[in-house]
C-alpha cells in the first residue's frame, strides 16, 4: 500500500501540478486589443514572456496569474473581458510555459511571480496601490505568495486550493495518503497570512477540479479583511462566463473600492 501510494504521489506531482504548453496560438491582436510583448528576467536568470494590455482610463491594473495548464494564449477571452470591464492587464507565463524559458518548479514559479510584479512596477511604471493581483487555480498560490508584504490594492483568488497537501488528501482519500508526503507544498494559506490587502475569494459551486468546499476552507482560514463570492453552477474555468454581468460587477466593485 505504501509503495502504491508513493506511485500515486509521483503521478500527482508530475501530471497534475504543472501541465505547460509551449506554443502560443493566440495573442490579444486577434481580438483587436492593443498590447505590448514584454520580456523580462526572473531572479535566477530565466527569460520570461508576457503581455501588457493597457486601458486608457483603468479602474485598476490587474496582474493576472493563470492556472497550471496551457499558457497565456489560452486566456485571451478572459483578458478581453477584463479589459472591457475597465482594467489594464499584465499577464505572463511562468517558466516552461509559452515562450518563457526553463522548466516549472514550485520555487521557480513563485520566483517568477515576484519578477512579474517588479516588471509591472519598475519597468511599466504602475504604482503598487493601483495593482490588483488576480490568481486562478494554481495561479492563486503564486498571487498569494507575490502579495506577501507588498502594498498592492487588492488580491483575488479564484478556484484556488488551500495547499497541495490538502488537494492530495482529497484526491487520494481511498488510499489514505497523508498530505505531508507531497514534496510540492503550494501552501496558499501560509502565504495569505503575510498579505497587507483585502482579499476576495471566488469559487464555482460546481467546480469539478477543486471542489467548492476547498474554496470555502481557504476563505475560512484567511485573515480579514476578506470577502467570498460563490458563482452558482460555475465550474473550474468558466465562472466568468456563468456569472457574466454579476461576476464582472463584483470584480469592478472590489477592485475600485478604496481607490
Amino acid at each position: 500500500m505504501a509503495a502504491m501510494a508513493k506511485l500515486y504521489i509521483v503521478y500527482y506531482e508530475r501530471r497534475l501540478v504543472f501541465f505547460p504548453v509551449r506554443q502560443v496560438n493566440q495573442t490579444p491582436r486577434e481580438l483587436g486589443l492593443d498590447f505590448e510583448w514584454r520580456r523580462f528576467l526572473s531572479y535566477d536568470g530565466h527569460l520570461l514572456s508576457g503581455w501588457w494590455i493597457p486601458h486608457p482610463k483603468p479602474l485598476a491594473t490587474v496582474l493576472f496569474f493563470h492556472g497550471n495548464a496551457g499558457n497565456i494564449g489560452d486566456r485571451i477571452q478572459f483578458l478581453q473581458y477584463l479589459h472591457e470591464a475597465g482594467f489594464s492587464v499584465f499577464v505572463f507565463d511562468y517558466r516552461g510555459y509559452g515562450e518563457s524559458e526553463g522548466r516549472p518548479t514550485e520555487e521557480g514559479i513563485l520566483m517568477d511571480g515576484d519578477a512579474a510584479y517588479e516588471e509591472l512596477t519598475h519597468q511599466i511604471g504602475v504604482k503598487p496601490e493601483d495593482i490588483v493581483f488576480f490568481g486562478r487555480s494554481l495561479g492563486g498560490v503564486i498571487a498569494a505568495h507575490a502579495a506577501r508584504g507588498r502594498p498592492i490594492r487588492r488580491l483575488i483568488l479564484e478556484g484556488t486550493f488551500p495547499s497541495a497537501g490538502v488537494m492530495a488528501e482529497q484526491m487520494f482519500a481511498p488510499m489514505r495518503v497523508p498530505g505531508f508526503l507531497i514534496s510540492v507544498r503550494l501552501d496558499t494559506v501560509s502565504h495569505l497570512k503575510l498579505r497587507r490587502c483585502p482579499l476576495l475569494v471566488i469559487h464555482g459551486t460546481h467546480d469539478e477540479v477543486i471542489p467548492f468546499h476547498m474554496g470555502q476552507k481557504l476563505f475560512e482560514l484567511a485573515d480579514p479583511p476578506k470577502s467570498f463570492f460563490a458563482v452558482d453552477r460555475g465550474g473550474h474555468n468558466d465562472c466568468y462566463m456563468v456569472g457574466t454581468k454579476s461576476y464582472f460587477e463584483q470584480l469592478q466593485s472590489f477592485a475600485s473600492a478604496g481607490a
